[in-house]
């Protein structure tokens, strides 16, 4: 057996002390865990003390290896401080710096490509930079969240394979070309698969400062992202090209850096609110914590405390009251009106007949066979072995009067897990688990098409949870004729996390991009009207059981990406493809002198 293959039991006296203290607070964080009910940060400090002792025990004897190892967990910190709503979000405009100077220095080493290498380094970073960012997740389902932060990690590391790797088959001038591309063609395709995550997509980062991103009405977030990348390359260009820095890089840099933020910055001072009749809104936060107390409450009793906020804060000039997600549970839409929970808030409407409510509900329907063909179809066969064919739905429903028909939207953007079983009919075989972190193989039924509340001073667009973070989704809305957002969420599954400020400022981002205003109800979490700036108005603080009153001005132009969505990203994927094939051909051309 050689040294090498002993090295682990040779450890220097500093690393042995390390792992040692990073164990026992690793330790300590899960005995925290068992004993409480709700766990807040105690899981970040796992992760992390866990996962720096593992890379401690493996630490290389290579002073260079070592300085590797220090730059990509650099990396990784500043990119996981880089997100909201940490005061250091800036940090993510040089975050790139360390990991680029590795697979430089990589390529160097033996000047070919070390994919290998380049991957594991990434990967390290990477894993920081999600469970700093996001390691709130694990709140909800401790396993989930754990393999939902380290395979973020590993799609992200492999995106750094492929920009290494193809950029050493062309010329050194494409290098900033292939990095972008590559980036923002994931970022882009992440937002579509059935593991879609895209919730640390770069320019959400920027969410921290709407101020200076006002020219997200043009981009999106993906511009956002193009914006990070272009500093990050430039910035480590002024590090390995001194001579030409003084005299090119450095005042590009300095004009890359103040035009956007100008730019933001005039578009602001220019921007101004329709002049139609501002509508008087209310947004009840009811505070019902998920895990121990929502769904075990009863109906009657959750009833009571959103009558009570209601009507301590509605007049008869209120024309909108906007409840949470899954406000009220198991709803069956065949029986709507007779269910007595909506016909108790029914009578709070004909008490005040201008009064629309619009709230999300935990929905089912019952089906004839085959009247569903989207796989959520689900079967019950009682004790006479009859089979009852249902599906079940996130929803959102508006009332209005008696007389007037409810209108309905079935959540569309899915969870991954708990809503959408991925892949399933691939991994059909993890039913159980997936059963057991409360997910089913069928998922939830969603619909096709975004659906536009009518009939009322406002058109508005049900937006529900997770669906505030889609831009171009959110601007289906708005292009079948939605004035404002209405946001229904649930953001108590994560404790007094950053997840759910992080949930909040992302949204608020769709605000800017399509200049729509936003009236956000929140179980419990942050509760706020968001105007077109973006800016939070009246925010509520997090567990407050409250209710806000406030105005929403009804909006009807058409910003640039609403109209045409995600172009910077579309427009990445086809250099990525075209990226592609220059490399294959020029491979071919130097391998096997085809040409």
């Amino acid at each position: 057996m050689t040294q090498a293959s002993l090295k682990p039991f040779f450890l220097g006296p500093f690393q042995w002390v390390s792992i040692v203290v990073l164990l026992s607070l690793g330790g300590l964080a899960g005995w925290k865990m068992l004993q409480l009910p709700l766990w807040g940060w105690w899981p970040l400090l796992l992760i992390l003390a866990f996962w720096m002792a593992g890379v401690m025990w493996l630490m290389p004897s290579d002073p260079v290896r070592r300085k590797w190892l220090g730059m990509a967990t650099l990396s990784g910190v500043m990119l996981g401080l880089g997100f909201p709503p940490s005061p250091l979000t800036w940090l993510v405009m040089f975050a790139w710096l360390p990991l680029l100077a590795i697979e430089h220095d990589l390529y160097q080493q033996h000047q070919k490509v070390q994919p290998g290498k380049v991957f594991l380094y990434s990967f390290h970073a990477f894993v920081l930079w999600n469970v700093i960012a996001t390691f709130w997740v694990m709140n909800t389902a401790l396993i989930a969240g754990i393999v939902a932060n380290f395979l973020n990690a590993a799609f992200m590391a492999t995106v750094m394979v492929l920009f290494h790797v193809i950029r050493h088959q062309l010329r050194p001038a494409w290098s900033p070309l292939v990095l972008i591309s590559f980036w923002i063609s994931f970022e882009y395709l992440h937002h579509f698969w059935d593991l879609s995550w895209p919730w640390l997509t770069l320019g959400n980062a920027l969410a921290q400062y709407p101020w200076a991103i006002q020219w997200y009405e043009y981009t999106g977030i993906f511009g956002g992202s193009l914006w990070i990348l272009l500093l990050n390359y430039g910035f480590y260009q002024l590090r390995i090209r001194k001579v030409i820095a003084q005299k090119i890089m450095l005042p590009t840099m300095i004009a890359l850096l103040v035009i956007p933020i100008g730019l933001s910055l005039l578009i602001l001072s220019r921007l101004e609110e329709s002049k139609t009749v501002p509508v008087p809104v209310t947004i009840v936060q009811p505070n019902f914590e998920p895990h121990y107390e929502k769904f075990v409450i009863s109906q009657a009793e959750q009833s009571r405390r959103f009558i009570g906020l209601t009507l301590d804060h509605i007049d008869s000039s209120t024309r909108y009251l906007v409840y949470p997600e899954t406000s009220f549970e198991g709803i069956r839409l065949n029986t709507f009106r007779e269910n007595p929970v909506i016909n108790l808030f029914q009578g709070v409407i004909d008490s005040f007949p201008q009064l629309r409510l619009v709230t999300g509900i935990s929905s089912f329907r019952i089906l004839e066979p085959g009247q569903l063909k989207e796989g959520s179809l689900r079967t019950h066969v009682n004790s006479r072995g009859d089979t009852t064919y249902y599906d079940i739905q996130n929803s959102a429903v508006q009332l209005t009067s008696r007389e007037c028909e409810y209108q309905i939207y079935f959540k569309s953007k899915l969870v991954p897990g708990p809503e959408l079983f991925p892949f399933r009919h691939l991994l059909f075989f993890l039913s159980p688990i997936i059963d057991k972190l409360g997910g089913t193989l069928e998922g939830h039924t969603k619909q096709a098409e975004r659906g536009v509340f009518t009939g009322g001073p406002l058109n508005v667009a049900p937006v529900i949870c997770y669906e505030s973070i889609y831009g171009d989704f959110c601007g289906g809305y708005v292009r079948k004729g939605a004035t404002t957002f209405f946001i229904v969420t649930n953001d108590g599954w994560w404790d007094l996390t950053p997840g759910h400020v992080q949930h909040l400022k992302i949204g608020a981002l769709r605000a800017i991009e399509h200049r729509r205003p936003i009236a956000r109800s929140a179980n419990t979490g942050i509760s706020a009207f968001i105007n077109i700036r973006g800016e939070i108005l009246q925010p509520t603080a997090y567990g407050e059981t409250t209710a806000i009153q406030g105005t929403i001005i009804p909006e009807t132009r058409i910003t640039f990406y609403t109209m045409w969505g995600d172009l910077v990203a579309r427009f990445a994927v086809l250099t990525c493809i075209s990226l592609f094939l220059v490399t294959i051909f020029t491979f071919g051309r130097k391998k096997f002198k085809f040409f």
